[in-house]
């Protein structure tokens, strides 16, 4: 595996990212999905499917989205209301989309957290604690746990857009950090992993952290009082 992949994700994050622009739209999620559009505007007519059994929650995939001049299954994701929470992209892993996927990435997203079978890099307490003094130490450091990682079988990483990443030091850890993201901001999982029925996968799912949590504060409000 090419471990300056992980430098390049690591070249984006909170001590070096250069601010990038990002679209206006507060609710877009990945191309034209945005957060809270209604599943009746994803038609089968369009390619769109239910693949709520195969997935195992509320969902709708299709099978020909194009991104970075490549072919993945699109999933979508939905709430009980029909609306929609976050979207993924899937395809078959190799090394060539894998460096590709991340390379597009990290020109709007930094790395916040990264985590495998045998361990967890926290970016977000690392800059919090000050751990590196030099980034030669950090980019060696992830780049060995990438090299671990993907050798036992799966990695993941957490990546939000750079704007929001000076605010890091402000928290202890990448869960804190992610729960207190304002609403518009947007973050991506990478993942690499052994599909039971594919083989080697690699996806990308897009989510808004700030506008889940607040979904989930009304719902808690709206929640009839009850005696136990």
């Amino acid at each position: 595996m090419k471990c300056w992949i992980t430098t390049a994700a690591l070249a984006s994050a909170s001590l070096i990212a250069v601010p990038i622009a990002v679209a206006n739209d507060d609710t877009r999620l990945f191309q034209d999905w945005h957060y809270g559009q209604h599943i009746d505007e994803f038609p089968r007519s369009q390619g769109y499917y239910d693949c709520t059994s195969d997935l195992g929650e509320y969902a709708l995939c299709h099978d020909d989205i194009t991104f970075l001049q490549r072919s993945f299954q699109g999933q979508l994701m939905f709430n009980d209301d029909d609306t929609l929470m976050y979207t993924s992209v899937v395809a078959d892993y190799s090394d060539d989309l894998y460096a590709t996927l991340i390379g597009a990435l990290v020109r709007s997203f930094g790395l916040v957290f990264a985590e495998g079978n045998t361990g967890t890099f926290d970016m977000v307490a690392h800059a919090r604690n000050g751990t590196y003094q030099d980034e030669a130490s950090l980019l060696s450091d992830i780049a060995a746990f990438e090299r671990e990682q993907l050798r036992s079988g799966y990695f993941g990483a957490s990546l939000v857009e750079q704007e929001y990443l000076d605010s890091m030091r402000d928290y202890s850890d990448a869960e804190e950090f992610l729960v207190g993201m304002p609403s518009d901001a947007r973050a991506v999982d990478v993942y690499v992993y052994e599909d039971e029925y594919w083989g080697p996968t690699l996806s990308a799912s897009f989510f808004l952290p700030g506008q889940h949590l607040n979904r989930l504060k009304d719902k808690a409000g709206q929640a009839p009082i009850e005696d136990f």
